[in-house]
């Protein structure tokens, strides 16, 4: 008995990974290929929030840190990376704090809203992150000339949630039955 439940908890194990792998696989795809040709517009963020909202903060964060760093494996590493990686571990804490004190993961229209304001958040706490190598003024004049790039990210995880929100929940919904 205690070897079947062994090989059922790697098996749980093995799944996991393999569904984070696919995940990471498909976000970097979705965040190196721009679908739209308007800058910061990317479903990562979305893919992010509901992986969060239905498989937990440690998948959102572990989720969050593998498509960064897979895809600046593509882009280019710099001293961005690490702040993007912090900036995206915000939205998740974000994400998985508001779930616990509202209604978020009843209510579509709330979820929209948090996915269309996470594109503010990522570009602050990324310009804030910038303050590490050149202070206060560093952080007001990147978070500044980044304003329009962050509203380009804010609509597009607007729209993007309403296009993936059902697949996405459809196959969440299936994997956890699953498990």
């Amino acid at each position: 008995m205690k070897a079947r439940v062994h090989s059922l908890s790697r098996h749980m194990q093995v799944k996991r990974m393999t569904l984070i792998a696919m995940l990471a696989a498909l976000g970097t795809v979705l965040r190196v290929f721009k679908i739209i040709p308007i800058p910061n517009v990317q479903p990562v963020t979305d893919l992010i929030m509901i992986a969060t909202l239905m498989l937990g903060i440690g998948f959102g964060i572990s989720l969050a840190m593998m498509i960064m760093i897979l895809s600046n494996l593509l882009l280019g590493f710099g001293i961005w990376t690490v702040p993007q990686i912090l900036a995206y571990a915000v939205c998740v804490l974000t994400v998985a704090g508001l779930a616990k004190v509202t209604p978020l993961k009843k209510h579509f229209t709330l979820q929209v809203i948090l996915a269309t304001f996470l594109g503010f958040e990522y570009g602050f706490f990324v310009s804030l992150g910038m303050s590490i190598y050149g202070g206060w003024a560093a952080f007001l004049a990147y978070w500044l000339s980044g304003l329009l790039f962050d509203f380009y990210h804010a609509v597009g995880n607007f729209g993007c949630y309403f296009i993936l929100y059902k697949p996405l929940t459809v196959a969440f919904r299936h994997y956890l039955q699953e498990a």
